[in-house]
């Protein structure tokens, strides 16, 4: 078969329509032609029904003028049975007329009904002639009488057999209406076998191919190259298909034959190099789903219980590891945040408990314009366990620091009660000694404070906190060393009490580990300057807030450090040279600033000063009514 696909199917439709056309034309002439006949059947015996019913009629009208006129008036009575009787004669001649129309067999009856009128009417003349002599009534019921009855029962007969043909009609309309329903339903029957016949033979000509194309192609997913359709030799459309096929098959093997050994080994190794890594490894696809883990990974699901998750949030992660995934998934890294082991994942391995902390990085062509993600959880169990030993440590020193710290402050504030028996020079090895012990205590204090809110143990003692009046005690208790250092201290607030909720203490220590960071990297003369307003005054947008801004006039912090000051044990003489005149301190009082101020739900920033020289530091807290 040379012809296409495209020209078998036009060609079958053709065929199909013009067997659908051709048996409604012919349904529709049938039942046309039916139609036809039969109305022109009942027409006419209706016709022929109405004629011998009005002849009939008139006759007996005929009847009643002759009663008449054998009873009474005589002329009128012949005057009105010379009308009946002419309008008789056209009654009959459109009656005889419709007989013949109707057939031979329906005109042989018009002659012998013409005769009995005829008798009827000849009988009524000569009765007529006698009409007022006695015996003229029983003449009329001898003779006269019986001959109209002769003639109105031949139209009885007449409208009896026409009766009959209309009825026959009938009949016969039936039977042709029945015939022609036999003959529709075999036409019918006839085009829905040649339809089925077509629909086969079209069925087996696509159907069929098309299977062994798919067959061979389930056999190319299998692997099996070597698989060829052979309807390629035919020249329709499924024949260009399997050549295609036939190409794209030769095209995949000798693919297979040069690249499967390389791709295999890639994988291979990938897969190995995946698997040695010690620390547990998630590939993740686009749609957050598990591309490939390692057995490491599988260990850490194991240990938490869902050893068939999909999901990398099925693990619980902390809310900051959780932001780093999904921002790897858009292609993003977020910025590297201080070490916080307590927000690293928990889980028990081979008998030990275990900490890991997660680090997501972007795959940016995992798929054609998709990003997929490496996330690796690092086992840091070793350094958190050496930080808590170090918090320990740190407790346990503060702890056994204070006791002989406030035996030496006490010594020396008796020491002090006697002053006025030493010299100068004692009095101000006293006091020296004395400000030392203030400062030890107040750094150990420091170092309590950070053992608590490392352990979620800082307490507020929340009330409502002018905020006015507890910078001006700081600032009062400050002076002297201020006024020592040849340093002004330029204190700005607004006029009216400014109030925030909060634990004054600890406002205060805040308050106080500013103004001391001020007051050591600011010059002699120099100022410092410290400013209260409220949040709107300070270009913000809400007025329930108060701002604290501390400006000094110091060396000033490098952009990439601002976030960094306020990390525990930071300090920014470790990361730049400033020489001889670098700050001694502990790195723990911005730490805990930031720690203070969170907790009354504020916050805490490193910003340039405005004039270019220097730092501020602003603190920003709710205000309260």
């Amino acid at each position: 078969m040379h012809s296409s696909l495209q020209t078998r199917f036009f060609l079958a439709g053709c065929l199909l329509a013009v067997l659908t056309i051709a048996t409604g034309l012919w349904s529709a002439w049938t039942f046309a032609r039916l139609g036809q006949v039969v109305d022109r059947t009942l027409r006419g015996n209706q016709s022929i029904l109405d004629l011998a019913a009005a002849l009939a009629n008139g006759l007996e009208r005929e009847d009643d003028s002759l009663l008449l006129a054998i009873s009474g008036d005589r002329q009128q009575a012949a005057i009105e049975l010379e009308a009946l009787q002419q309008r008789g004669d056209t009654s009959y001649r459109r009656l005889e007329a419709a007989l013949t129309r109707f057939g031979p067999a329906q005109a042989e009856i018009a002659e012998p009904l013409r005769h009995r009128m005829d008798a009827y009417r000849a009988a009524s003349l000569d009765l007529l002639s006698r009409a007022g002599t006695k015996d003229a009534l029983q003449v009329y019921h001898a003779r006269v009488n019986p001959l109209l009855r002769r003639a109105i029962q031949l139209c009885e007969v007449i409208r009896e057999q026409n009766f009959e043909a209309m009825h026959m009609a009938g009949v016969r309309a039936r039977d042709e209406a029945r015939r022609a329903i036999w003959v529709v339903g075999g036409v019918c029957l006839g085009a829905f076998a040649l339809a089925a016949l077509v629909a086969v033979s079209l069925a087996r000509s696509v159907v069929v191919p098309i299977r062994q194309l798919g067959e061979s192609a389930e056999a190319l997913r299998e692997g099996d190259f070597d698989r060829r359709s052979p309807l390629d030799a035919r020249r329709d459309e499924l024949g260009q298909l399997a050549d295609g096929f036939n190409r794209m098959a030769q095209a995949l093997a000798e693919y297979r034959r040069s690249s499967l050994g390389e791709l295999i080994a890639a994988k291979t190794t990938l897969e190995a190099t995946l698997n040695a890594l010690p620390d547990a490894v998630f590939v993740v696809a686009p749609d957050a789903t598990f591309a490939a883990i390692n057995p490491r990974a599988r260990a850490v699901l194991a240990a938490r219980r869902i050893p068939n998750a999909r999901r990398l949030a099925e693990l619980d992660l902390a809310p900051h590891h959780a932001d780093a995934v999904v921002a790897a998934l858009t292609g993003s890294v977020m910025a590297p945040a201080r070490t916080d082991f307590r927000q690293a994942l928990q889980v028990r391995l081979d008998g030990e408990p275990r900490k890991f902390l997660v680090t997501a990085v972007p795959i940016p062509e995992f798929a054609p314009q998709k990003i997929g993600a490496v996330v690796v959880l690092d086992d840091v169990t070793e350094f958190a366990r050496l930080d808590e030993l170090r918090g320990e440590l740190i407790a346990v020193a503060s702890h056994e620091l204070k006791t002989p710290l406030t035996t030496l402050r006490m010594n020396l504030m008796m020491m002090g009660e006697v002053a006025e028996a030493m010299n100068h020079r004692q009095r101000e090895m006293l006091e020296a000694a004395l400000q030392g012990c203030e400062d030890l205590g107040s750094t150990i204090d420091e170092l309590l404070d950070v053992t608590r809110i490392e352990a979620g143990q800082l307490r507020l003692e929340l009330g409502s906190v002018n905020l006015a009046a507890t910078l001006d005690s700081v600032a009062h208790l400050l002076k002297a060393r201020f006024d020592d250092a040849g340093i002004r201290l330029d204190v700005r607030c607004e006029a009216r009490p400014l109030f925030v909720p909060g634990d004054t203490s600890r406002l205060r220590t805040v308050i106080a580990n500013v103004l001391s960071n001020a007051l050591k990297y600011s010059p002699p003369q120099a100022s410092v300057v410290v400013r209260i307003v409220s949040g709107q005054n300070a270009g913000g947008r809400s007025r329930r807030t108060l701002q604290l801004t501390v400006t000094d006039a110091g060396p000033g912090v490098p952009e990439e450090f601002r976030e960094r000051v306020f990390e525990k044990f930071f300090r920014i003489e470790h990361h730049v040279d400033r020489g001889r005149k670098a700050v001694r301190g502990t790195g723990i009082g911005l730490y805990l600033c930031r720690e203070i101020v969170r907790a009354h739900g504020g916050s805490i920033r490193c910003e340039p000063s405005g004039t270019g020289v220097g730092t501020s530091f602003v603190i920003e807290l709710p205000a309260g009514a």
